[in-house]
Formats: structure tokens, sequence, C-alpha cells
């Protein structure tokens, strides 16, 4: 945030002497500060909406409005307004809680500099990423426009992802003979192609590099329409981007080529004619037949029919407003009409649409906010109405759901009784897509409890994890569980002891995660640790478990300077480029040494992302972290990885322990393995030893530390007593 402009600061702070010299030290730091004070959640949510705030400042231990508080309800609005708190003290457990909660700063009392360079560093960022919204939204709006012209261009236009068709326009439809423009939608395209011209168009039809750009082609291609005929038309090839991702797109410009059969080129010449001149040729239609198809539209619209690309414009329509300056938030309201099933039963399909259409009436009448509708699935209509927030959205649906169960609904000769159950959320500035908005507010309605509702009002908020019950496929399930597990802080963390079998100085420990719960929910997989550590929220977990044990390690380090922690990484914090700056400030943050931290990545992972890996090895190097590999051994050629990136530590994998066990060929194999490990001067660990009798082999082979159940159970402490002699 550039110091010339106003700095829209919201403060929670129960000591008003300490906020007035808050603001004075921005003032005095050529900041032009024109803050509010909130006292209240009821206030809070008020003052959120009232105006854009570039920043919050607020005492982490306040009591008048909890910190706590004020960052879930910054939260609940999805609003982008960073967070700084200040805390009486500068103990770890107070900055790792305020991380937590959100914040980017947690500052103590009087360290007047550290406040003020967290607020330029804050307000930078903030601005960085506000300038990338700006551009996100232009550039959304150029894709919109774009489309349009698509829509409305003379020429045969289609775009193709992956060999199959995602978009075509009116002409192009009309060449190939389709009368719905949906038939088209995911067709594969060598199907539309003569069987002489396959081989031509099919270099084209394999994935795009997004990163790459294809030279612009002109092909004379053979098209099959619906009838079997063909159609050779010069067709322009290019690369272009759609919604974020490369396409193809095929221009055939409002000129047919010659064709094998003349009469098709008459009926595609005919198909690409305007309106006008489909009009002069339709000049005879008796009035009648005009008045005919006008009134069929008119019922076909009355009926409220399914029309998922209406409900995509609302909800998009919505989100520009929420992004417009002093634009409003909207709520998303899905109402599904229990009793249409039976009514398409016992009657008519029409008559059951009728009754929808006088259901959408009496909801609309329940509000004089702009409202518009639209319907997706046969029992659901879908509502987006202007200027909510999500508290007066649930009270709104609440009293709907009552109003509805009390209403008689009149309908030609009928008299009905309805109920309904609701799925709600908002919509904001800060909404994914409008794709995302509908399939969660559809997934919560049809994933709702109707036991789990406080009240009898069955209204479900729109929420993927109080919602789930985990019936959904393997990846997605293990997902929510962990969101779940974090959101509920049941993730925990334990110890297990690796010694040395020559280091006696070795104080060393893996850091393990472990559900604080006593077992999994039905359908989630037992190795759920293994599953989670490749899911999108591994890095999530990560930082979890990152924050929790340098908490603990702080502590061991007064009665234990030689403690060392092994921490695993997943994929995803390999791959994140932001881990490395995050790390640095907790480690920071926490006064933690580097130097008691060694980071494991899996062999398998280090394997994939081999140039990300480099990096981070690099970067953690350069702060003073050691790094580890586990799960050595796996791959066919387990030495290749170690020759391109540079370990402390090498952790081998269960198989290779099994494999010296069982004695024999294996056992030699991997003995020799050992050797080459130490001929690269690399320190290796022997992993789950379960009894002494193997001990002394490894020894001989060169294992320099142990681990496993016979060393040590995984504890919630430290408290292996390395002095112990066995």
């Amino acid at each position: 945030m550039a110091k010339e402009g106003t700095l829209n600061l919201l403060i929670a702070h129960d000591d008003s002497d300490d906020t007035g010299r808050l603001i004075s030290l921005l003032e005095g730091a050529s900041y032009q500060v024109d803050a509010q004070v909130v006292t209240s959640a009821e206030e809070l949510a008020t003052l959120l909406k009232s105006r854009q705030w570039d920043l919050v400042i607020a005492q982490l231990q306040a009591t008048t409005l909890p910190a706590k508080k004020l960052m879930a309800g910054i939260r609940n609005q999805r609003l982008d307004i960073p967070a700084i708190l200040i805390s009486n003290s500068s103990d770890i457990v107070d900055v790792v809680e305020g991380i937590r909660m959100g914040a980017s700063y947690v500052v103590p009392v009087d360290e007047d500099q550290y406040f003020l360079l967290a607020t330029s560093r804050t307000l930078e960022q903030l601005e960085q990423r506000r300038a990338q919204h700006d551009w996100q939204e232009r550039y959304s709006a150029a894709e919109i426009r774009c489309e349009e012209l698509m829509d409305s261009s003379r020429n045969a236009i289609a775009l193709v992802q992956d060999g199959t068709y995602i978009y075509t326009n009116e002409p192009f439809n009309q060449l190939m003979g389709y009368s719905d423009p949906d038939d088209m939608l995911m067709a594969p395209v060598i199907d539309t192609i003569a069987s002489s011209f396959q081989e031509e168009i099919k270099p084209f039809l394999k994935p795009l590099d997004p990163n790459g750009e294809l030279d612009k082609t002109v092909l004379s291609l053979s098209f099959i329409t619906t009838d079997e005929e063909r159609v050779e038309l010069q067709t322009n090839i290019c690369q272009v981007e759609y919604q974020g991702d490369a396409a193809l797109q095929f221009l055939i410009k409002n000129e047919i080529a010659a064709t094998t059969d003349s009469a098709t080129v008459i009926k595609a010449e005919s198909n690409a004619f305007e309106l006008d001149e489909l009009l002069e040729i339709d000049e005879t239609l008796e009035i009648d037949e005009i008045l005919t198809s006008v009134e069929k539209a008119a019922q076909e619209q009355t009926a409220l029919a399914i029309d998922p690309q209406a409900t995509l414009n609302n909800i998009a329509l919505a989100i520009s407003s929420a992004q417009s300056g002093d634009g409003q938030d909207s709520l998303i309201l899905c109402a599904l009409a229990e009793q249409d099933a039976q009514i398409r039963k016992d009657t008519s399909e029409s008559n059951a649409d009728q009754i929808l259409l006088a259901l959408a009436d009496f909801i609309v009448e329940q509000t004089n906010k702009q409202v518009v509708v639209s319907r997706d699935k046969q029992d659901v209509i879908n509502f987006v109405i202007a200027d909510f927030n999500l508290q007066e959205g649930k009270q709104f649906a609440e009293t709907l759901c009552q109003q509805v169960a009390e209403h008689t609904f009149q309908v030609g000769a009928q008299s009905i009784l309805m109920s309904t159950s609701l799925s709600i959320g908002l919509i904001t500035r800060n909404t994914a897509s409008a794709q995302v908005c509908i399939d969660e507010c559809l997934r919560t309605l049809d994933e709702a409890d109707p036991d789990s509702s406080a009240t009898d009002m069955k209204v479900y908020v729109m929420d993927a994890m109080s919602q789930t019950d985990f019936s959904v496929d393997s990846e997605e399930k293990v997902t929510l569980f962990g969101q779940q597990l974090l959101e509920k802080r049941l993730i925990g963390i334990a110890f297990q002891a690796i010694v040395g079998l020559n280091d006696d100085s070795a104080e060393f420990y893996e850091v393990l995660m472990r559900p604080k719960i006593e077992e999994y929910p039905e359908n989630i997989p037992p190795d759920f640790i293994s599953k989670v550590f490749d899911s999108p929220i591994a890095t999530e977990i990560d930082r979890w478990v990152i924050l929790e044990t340098v908490i603990k390690l702080g502590k061991k380090l007064q009665t234990a300077p030689l403690t060392c922690l092994f921490i695993n990484l997943s994929a995803a914090s390999i791959q994140d480029e932001k881990f490395c700056s995050w790390l640095q400030l907790a480690l920071k943050t926490s006064k933690t040494p580097p130097a008691n931290i060694t980071f494991q990545l899996r062999e398998s992972d280090a394997g994939r992302y081999i140039a990300q890996s480099e990096t981070l090895i690099s970067q953690l190097r350069t702060m003073g972290c050691r790094i580890a590999m586990t799960h050595f051994g796996l791959s066919s050629s387990p030495l290749l990885v170690l020759e391109k990136l540079d370990f402390d530590f090498v952790k081998l994998d269960r198989e290779l322990i099994q494999n010296i066990k069982a004695g024999g060929e294996r056992q030699e194999e991997t003995q020799q393995l050992i050797v080459l490990l130490k001929e690269m001067k690399q320190h290796c660990v022997a992993p789950f030893i379960e009894s002494p009798t193997l001990i002394p082999t490894l020894w001989q082979s060169g294992i320099e530390y142990i681990q496993g159940h016979y060393i040590q159970t995984p504890s919630p402490e430290m408290d292996y007593d390395f002095n112990e002699e066995d």
C-alpha cells in the first residue's frame, strides 16, 4: 500500500491508549491513517461490509473482541484483509497461535520497529495481491467479450482440447449439421474428419504445451456431417487460451470450399445464411405459425426449464458485482422440493413443473431484494439474491422453511402443501468460479444429514467438511478428512528415537503425525497417514506439524541441546515455492536453531521432482538445516537420485530391512548397496527394527543409526534415555 494513499485501518484493542499509540506510530511513518475501532462481533460484521479495509490490527489477548472471533469474522466473509496481532509477550506459543488464526505477523508489544516493518511488508503484499486480482478480473472480462464475439461471428469457430470439441458456435454447428449445440460438446474431433484426412489432423490433437506456442496453420480438411456427407473446408488452426487452459481454435471463414458432393455444398451454403436472409426466404410464413412458435417459447420459459448455463451466468454476474468498486455479496440458495418426485409420479411432469414455478414465485415474494431464479436439477430451484451476508442468509433461509411449510400452494384446482430443504452459501469477490459455487451448494444439499440440523428447519450452510460423509472417491475423502482434522485441531505429533550404533552423541528423533482420534470414520482407508501425505492439503499438514514441533523442540533444547528432529516433507511442499520463506519466518520467530532440524524427502518424491528438490535442498542448507532421504531403495536405479541431489542421511526402506533379515542373495545385494552408500559418504539409517537379532548384522554392514519399536515406540514426548546402556 503506497504511503500517499489513505490507509483504511480496523483496530480491535482493549486499551484505548495503546490504540492511539499504534495510530501515532503509523502517522509518524508517513501513513495517512483512517482508523476505526471495533469492540464487538456484531459491530465487526457491519464494519467489514462498510468499506474496503487495508489492514486489521488486533490485540492477541483482547477480551472485548477476542482475536479468534475477529479472525473468524474475516474468514466467514471471505475477505482479503491482512491482520497483525499484538501480543503481550514474545512467547513462541502466542506466535504460533496467532499465525494459526491467519495473522500475517504476531508482534510483541513495544517492538515498534518490528511493527512498522511488519506493516510495510504486509501492505506491500496486499497491494500485489490486489493488482493481481485486478488483472484477473480484466482477463475474465476479456474472455467473456471474446466468447461473445465468437458467438456472434459469421465465421465457423470451434475450440478443441485433448482431441475433443469444448466450444462450437452456431455457424460451425450448422456446417456439421447439428441443431443442438450441446451435441457437439466433448465429441471427438477425429469422428468428424474423413478417414483420408485423419493422419493430417492427428498431430494437432495431442495435449498442448501451455508454455509453448503452436504455429498458425491452414489445412484443407474434409469434415463429415451428421448426414455422413463430406464438406471440404479451409481450416485455420492456431493455439489460444480458453478458460485458463491451452486450446486449439478451428476457424473456417464464411466461404464454403468445393466438395465432392454438390448437394452438400448447397446445404452448407444455406446453413451459413444470415438471419435476414432466412427471414426473406420465410416471408410467406403464416402469422399463426409465428404466434404458435412464440407461445411455445413462452411456455418453456414459464415452466422454469432446466438450464445449468443460466445458473452459471447468474452466479458469474453476482461475482462480478461483488468485485466492483462498492460491490456487495450475494446469497446462493438451492431449494429442494421434497414432494416433487411423488407429485411427478402421481400426476405429470408438466403439473410438477407448474408447482415448482409456484414455489419459486413464493420464495421470490419473501424478499424485497433483487433475485434471479434458475434450475439445474429436476427437483431443485436455484436463487441468487443480492446484498446478503451469511448470517442474514441463514436467518432468511430458516424463516423461509417455516413460511413454505405453512403456505398452501394453489395450482389450478389443486391445493398443495410443500416442504423444502435449503442449502446456502455466500458469493463474494473471492468466490473461485460460478461452477465451483453451484457444485458446492448442490453437493451440500445432496449430502446433508437431516438429523444434523439444530432445529426443524432443514437449512445447510455450504461447508464441504461439515456435510461430508466421506462416501466419495478415495482421494477426495482423504483430503476432506484431513481438512477436518486440521480445522478441529485433531492432528497430533509423536516422537520416535533414532539411536547411533557408533555415534554416542546423537540424540535424534523422527517426528510422526498422529491423528487424535480413537478410530477412523467409515470409508477412511487404514493407511490414511500415507495417503494424506500425497493429497492436496499435504502442505498445510506439513506446516502444522512443523509449527507444533518447533514449540516442543524449543523447550527440549533447554535441557538437551544436542536434540535433533527429523521432519518429513511431502511432495506438495517440495513444489511449494513459498515454503522456504515461510519456514525461515517460522524458525526465526520461534528462535529455533535450523541446525537442530533435518528435513526428510521420500526417494520417490525427490526422483519425480529433481529440479524442485535441488532448489529446496539448496535453500534449506542456506538456512542451516540438514537433509535426509527416506524409503531409499525402491526405485530401479536407487543411486541415481543421490548422484544428483546432496543428502546428509539415507534411511533405508522397510523392504531392504526385510532383505537383510531374509539372508542369502537378497541380503548380499542390500549389503553391497549399503557399501556404495558409504563410499558416497552417506550416513545410513535402518528403520523398522523390531528385535535385537538384526542389530549385529546391520552394524557389520555399515549402518550407523537404527530406529524402530525395539528401540522405542512412538511417544508424545521426547523422553528416550540416550545414556541408557543396553
